[in-house]
């Protein structure tokens, strides 16, 4: 295999007394630790340190997800990576899914969803956010994205899709035109803050049209790990961010 090498123009995670990351260009990156040339690592591999005038050192790695998604404009809160991760393995998303989202925000979710499903059409309904999101996905280069700013209640165009996610005030307004999209079999995701939103929208869910439906809270607990033999749960740990409600199409 060949080992591969930086290319002018390439996105690169500099991991250091901080962390960033960047675009290689020809210009000088500055830093509170000291400047190096970006334009030197053109035709290098990734894997090596670089030094700054200062003598701090950073080591140079190809960014993934979680390293991008730090670096996207926000605007409304963003979705998570331990739900994101469990809507992807609770639903089975594959390569061959096309998946509709509704409620973009800042797209951190669209992003995750479209390295995992084949396509995602994502409707938002404010032009503000719309527009922060379509910024996100441009400036990442993903191209299997497609952003609407439409009102997914007034129907989705996409026909036989396998995953509909909502993140919305009132999801239940969507579910009708969820279930006229969906396949057989396929997956609505909705995601909510507080549990009485919850409560209200799947008194919504008719069990003559929806099978299996199941709410989870992802909890995410980090451990402090001192060898040899000091183990013990980190005082601090993301703890809710919201509920995850999963229903089959019938």
């Amino acid at each position: 295999m060949s080992e591969l090498r930086i290319k002018k123009g390439d996105s690169i995670l500099l991991e250091g007394k901080k962390s960033y990351v960047i675009k290689v260009e020809d210009n000088k990156f500055t830093t509170e630790f000291g400047d190096f040339n970006l334009g030197a690592l053109v035709g290098k591999s990734y894997g090596i340190k670089v030094k700054t005038h200062l003598g701090y050192e950073f080591n140079v790695m190809k960014p993934r997800l979680p390293d991008l998604l730090k670096k996207i404009k926000r605007m409304p809160q963003i979705i998570t990576l331990k739900d994101a991760g469990m809507i992807a393995g609770q639903t089975g998303m594959n390569k061959e899914d096309i998946v509709v989202e509704a409620g973009a925000g800042s797209g951190a979710l669209t992003i995750y969803l479209a390295g995992v499903a084949k396509h995602v059409y994502t409707y938002e309904i404010r032009k503000d956010f719309h527009d922060v999101a379509k910024g996100n996905y441009e400036k990442l280069g993903i191209k299997n994205i497609t952003i609407k700013n439409k009102d997914i209640t007034k129907g989705i165009d996409e026909k036989d899709v396998d995953v509909v996610t909502l993140d919305m005030e009132k999801p239940e307004t969507a579910f009708k035109a969820a279930h006229k999209a969906l396949k057989s079999g396929g997956f609505l995701v909705v995601y909510a803050p507080i549990i009485e939103q919850v409560s209200r929208y799947t008194g919504e869910l008719d069990k003559k049209h929806w099978a299996d439906i199941q709410t989870f809270e992802t909890i995410l607990r980090p451990w402090d790990i001192e060898p040899p033999d000091k183990s013990r749960p980190s005082g601090h740990f993301l703890a809710h961010t919201g509920f995850l409600t999963f229903a089959r199409r019938v």
